[in-house]
């Protein structure tokens, strides 16, 4: 509504200027004797502009419904210009009648109407034309800003369904992965426990406990898209438990993550067995050089760094990941500038997660 009063605000003093003659544009004709008649016109003009935002949105709408709802953004210049037609040519016929039901109204309210309206003359009618291209060229220029609206519309709501058909893609995709790196692990971890229980029965009990726990953890988590850090890390406790049964002195893994940031701050579910796996699968270690996996926070990141010591060839007893989904995943919940990096360097890797909620 306010933009019809706003529209017709704009285009009626030139009606006026067009249609009052010298003597009567003085202000005190304009808010005198003329007043009750132009506010008429005016009123009920922003009215019918009001109906005109009505009847574009019902054009397109209809057309949308006939030819498909992108008919209008991306069909091209032929259903354009047949939906610009049917609105011009309907906003003639309704600008005609308009006139009339202004010139009835006025009689009806006023002891002297607009008689331009019916008048015979030819300045009477020169007047009318020109008051019906007026008002066509502001329902056509109408009819663009909706057009142009409409169209920025479907192309966000497009943007939108790419954005969420591609976020459920790489989350589905990384939910593959995870289940492809859960019977590696289960398969290594039983392998561990079958040699555990004849030699140390306490211990073997303690490693059923820490594998039920991180597999607890697994199947509760995932499916969904983030965790507390606070979480992974409660996890990372078994899985590193289990890891070290399995390696001895081959591995050690070092924590140093303030409590109020694991608290405050969120990751994808099972980021640190991924990247600890990694570090396992291309790296060599022994009792005499072991692999050092060393995980702090830093500057709104997550920190995974680890000595380098490759292998000339992959373990493959321990789950692949492909790097790429994982960053996607990263790269969908955070910005482009704050996705994963990964620093090689000569005597150490560094992968750079960056923090959900910093």
């Amino acid at each position: 509504m306010l933009l019809a009063f706003g529209l017709n605000a704009f285009f009626y003093p030139v009606v006026m200027y067009v249609n009052l003659d010298g003597a009567n544009r003085e202000l005190s004709a304009i808010f005198g004797k003329f007043f009750p008649i132009l506010l008429s016109e005016y009123l009920v003009g922003s009215l019918i502009i009001f109906g005109w935002l009505f009847l574009a949105e019902w054009i397109h709408e209809q057309f949308e419904r006939w030819f498909g709802e992108e008919i209008i953004s991306q069909g091209g210049i032929l259903p354009n210009t047949a939906a610009i037609i049917t609105f011009a040519a309907t906003n003639v016929f309704v600008n005609y009648y308009t006139a009339q039901f202004i010139f009835w109204l006025q009689n009806l309210l006023l002891e002297k109407p607009d008689f331009a309206i019916v008048g015979r003359t030819e300045y009477a009618r020169m007047s009318m034309r020109f008051v019906y291209v007026n008002y066509t060229i502001m329902a056509l220029a109408i009819y663009y800003l909706l057009t142009h609206r409409r169209i920025m519309q479907r192309m966000g709501e497009t943007t939108l369904r790419a954005e969420k058909a591609q976020k459920e893609r790489v989350e589905s995709q990384y939910a593959l992965l995870r289940s492809r790196v859960n019977p590696h692990f289960l398969f290594n971890s039983l392998s561990t426990l079958s040699s555990l229980v004849q030699a140390d029965g306490d211990k073997s009990e303690k490693f059923i406990d820490r594998l039920s726990k991180a597999y607890r953890y697994m199947l509760e988590n995932r499916d969904r898209p983030t965790v507390p850090l606070r979480s992974e890390m409660d996890f990372l406790e078994s899985y590193a438990f289990l890891l070290e049964t399995r390696y001895g002195d081959k591995l050690r893994i070092e924590t140093e993550i303030p409590e109020e940031v694991a608290e405050q701050t969120q990751v994808v579910p099972l980021t640190l067995q991924v990247l600890i796996d990694r570090a396992l699968k291309t790296n060599r270690m022994s009792a005499h050089s072991p692999l050092v996996v060393n995980i702090r926070t830093e500057q709104g990141e997550l920190l995974v760094q680890n000595n380098r010591q490759p292998r000339l060839e992959p373990d493959t007893t321990i789950g692949d990941c492909d790097w790429g989904i994982f960053e996607n995943c990263y790269l969908m919940l955070s910005s482009a500038e704050r996705r994963v990096r990964d620093v090689a360097e000569d005597n150490r890797w560094t992968v750079h997660i960056p923090l959900i909620g910093v």
